[in-house]
């Protein structure tokens, strides 16, 4: 009925299927790839987080880890707090991403940006691993081995003309990610 009623004027129809997020926890990690970091720095282009996001290297500096906490979700977006800036060091440009929303199904990652809008930076081409534990109360989920690549040409072609580069492309893979979450059903 929802899907006709809209159709057939019935009160109230259109907003039948409206929700509203509900409150979640855990965490939506990404490590970039090994030479990433590398090429990135080659064309000065620099990643960073703020809080409640958190950002550490490995292998001496060769690869990125940043954590996003997971605050809420509505049926398979997983909102998270905190911001991932990705810098150009040489002209001062950067793009801020916002409290990146993850879609498991839709296998993107949504950010907000500085001037309110929404923005499909990243796109999730492969999860390895979907495990889900379902309880009375709760519902706890693990995606794991979610490959991370640029949304498409057009966000590529965005993010190269932002920032005054040409180190962007749909077609590599920068980081391998893992959302693990928890909230009640």
């Amino acid at each position: 009925m929802a899907v006709l009623g809209p159709a057939l004027g019935l009160p109230g129809a259109a907003n039948a299927e409206t929700t509203t997020a509900q409150p979640a926890t855990g965490a939506f990690t990404f490590t970039t790839g090994p030479g990433i970091l590398t090429t990135w720095a080659y064309n000065t282009i620099k990643v960073s987080s703020a809080a409640p996001a958190s950002y550490a290297t490995k292998n001496n500096g060769a690869q990125a880890i940043i954590a996003f906490p997971v605050v809420a979700h509505e049926k398979t977006a997983f909102f998270t707090g905190g911001s991932l800036r990705i810098t150009n060091t040489k002209t001062g440009d950067f793009i801020n991403c916002l409290n990146p929303a993850v879609d498991t199904l839709v296998r993107v990652v949504d950010c907000v940006m500085p001037d309110k809008t929404n923005k499909r930076l990243f796109a999730i081409s492969n999860i390895a691993s979907v495990r889900s534990l379902p309880t009375i109360y709760s519902v706890n989920s693990s995606y794991t081995g979610m490959d991370l690549k640029i949304a498409s040409q057009e966000m590529a072609d965005y993010m190269n003309l932002k920032l005054h580069t040409n180190t962007f492309s749909p077609s590599v893979v920068f980081a391998t990610g893992e959302l693990i979450v928890s909230y009640a059903r």
